[in-house]
């Protein structure tokens, strides 16, 4: 299979974050701006053996001084949608942690309205739909992530499509966001949340026990029959990003990446880039390494489209309008 047929496919992507995948063009015009060389950008992609998730995320401390400004994070915000629809992305949900965009003095709503003013801007402009997801970081306070997610619930309906836990898993599990996932729950504010990214199948338990459909990676059920049974038999979601990954080391190798077995298992799941700039990636790149060593057919990722379209935090109208998209695709495919 040829690269221009996968990325001719009409693709959904749910598991993006906007500060890991604004174009590297973007950062290099936003440093220069900042007066910042833009020869340091360089330092926004991660080794492709970046060891382990906490040093994998210490990458964005290169990218996060860029977007401390209303201007800054929508020109950002619009340039990640504007790439996800060049490579034939119909539906691209973004997810970032407001808390992170505080250090010139901006508040939370002024965080969120400007990514958000943004994306809009792009789906204007671009044939793609898209959602905002709104990330806690595991290394806040339990208060100043509490106070995020009662911050969410009063914004205008449909600004955020649904809330995430994200951050250094193995050194702060979900306990860490229990009060604050409570909150989130209370508000009935969809969520998805980061688990099992870091060799713990009992964060995906706790997870789906804090109220969470959907969830992060979640590979690390792959060795744990009991929560995998769990996983299928409620129908939850596992947003799979197999670049990142390889990065850090949740999985060893692309060979090892369990895309089939999860598949053979009955287990919903997408396929996602997670941070595109940052993982040095694409979902047509993504596409492409899992036909590769996973043997993935067209009518296998047309499935795995569908799938994670029915997943998306998106109402029905877009939905119909996204699948009506996906079929038109699809069913000009005659590629094995």
């Amino acid at each position: 299979m040829k690269r221009d047929d996968i990325l001719a496919l009409p693709k959904v992507e749910l598991h993006c974050h906007l500060d890991g995948s604004v174009p590297m063009h973007t950062l290099e015009e936003l440093a220069e701006q900042e007066g910042i060389p833009k020869e340091s950008m360089k330092g926004a992609i991660a080794p492709a053996d970046s060891g382990n998730l906490k040093d994998y995320l210490a990458t964005f401390e290169v990218i996060l001084p860029l977007l401390q400004t209303s201007e800054n994070l929508e020109k950002a915000a619009y340039a990640v949608v504007e790439a996800a629809s060049r490579e034939q992305v119909v539906y691209l949900e973004m997810r970032f942690g407001p808390l992170l965009h505080q250090r010139k003095g901006l508040s939370t709503q002024e965080v969120i309205q400007a990514a958000y003013t943004g994306m809009k801007r792009a789906t204007e402009d671009f044939p793609i739909e898209a959602g905002l997801i709104v990330c806690a970081l595991r290394h806040h306070s339990e208060e100043r992530n509490t106070q995020l997610f009662k911050e969410v619930a009063e914004l205008p309906e449909g600004m955020v499509a649904a809330i995430d836990v994200a951050g250094d898993e193995a050194n702060f599990p979900n306990a860490h966001v229990q009060l604050a996932v409570g909150e989130a729950r209370e508000q009935s504010l969809a969520m998805t949340i980061h688990s099992g990214e870091c060799g713990s199948a009992g964060n995906v338990s706790s997870a789906m026990s804090m109220g969470s459909r959907r969830i992060g990676h979640g590979v690390a059920i792959k060795d744990d029959p009991k929560v995998l049974e769990a996983v299928r038999q409620k129908g939850v979601l596992l947003e799979l990003c197999p670049t990142s990954n390889i990065q850090t080391r949740a999985i060893p190798s692309f060979k090892d990446y369990p895309v089939r077995y999860f598949m053979e298992q009955g287990i919903d799941i997408s396929i996602n880039t997670d941070n595109r700039t940052v993982s040095n990636t694409t979902m047509t790149d993504e596409l492409m390494l899992l036909v590769e060593y996973c043997g993935l057919t067209v009518s296998e990722i047309g499935q795995l489209t569908r799938t994670a379209m029915q997943h998306a935090f998106a109402d029905e109208q877009i939905k119909e309008h996204v699948f009506r998209q996906i079929e038109a695709g699809y069913d000009e495919k005659q590629i094995s």
